[in-house]
C-alpha cells in the first residue's frame, strides 16, 4: 500500500479537525497538480523540481496548523516546525515517488 493511500485512509478515520482538514486540502491540491503534470506528460525531473513549490498556500496552512497544534501540547516551536516540515515533505515525496509509475502506465493519481 502506498504512503499516499495510507495517509488517505488515516484521514478518513480521524475526526475532522483543522490539521486534518488542511492535510486533506494539501493532498487534494497535490493530486490535482500531479494529474495536470501527467496530462502534460512532464518529465519526472521537471515534476520533482516543480513539486517543491506546488500548492504553497495549502502547504503553509498545514505547517502553521501543525505547529500550533504541537505547541498546544507543550512542544517547542523549533521542534514543531521541524516536525511539520518533515511531514509535509514526506507527503510531497510520496507523490514524487509514484509519479514515474503513473506516467509509465498512463494512469492518474486517485483514479482506477
Amino acid at each position: 500500500m502506498s504512503l499516499t493511500a495510507m495517509i488517505a485512509m488515516a484521514m478518513t478515520m480521524a475526526a475532522a479537525d483543522p490539521v486534518d482538514t488542511a492535510r486533506k486540502e494539501f493532498n487534494d491540491c497535490l493530486t490535482k497538480f500531479t494529474n495536470e503534470s501527467l496530462d502534460a506528460k512532464k518529465a519526472q525531473s521537471d515534476f520533482t523540481k516543480e513539486s517543491a513549490s506546488a500548492c504553497s498556500a495549502e502547504k503553509t496552512k498545514l505547517i502553521d496548523l501543525m505547529v500550533k497544534a504541537e505547541m498546544q501540547y507543550g512542544g517547542k516551536k523549533a521542534e514543531a516546525e521541524s516536525y511539520a516540515n518533515e511531514e509535509t515533505q514526506m507527503i510531497i515525496d510520496s507523490y514524487v515517488g509514484s509519479y514515474g509509475d503513473y506516467l509509465a502506465s498512463n494512469t492518474r493519481h486517485g483514479k482506477q
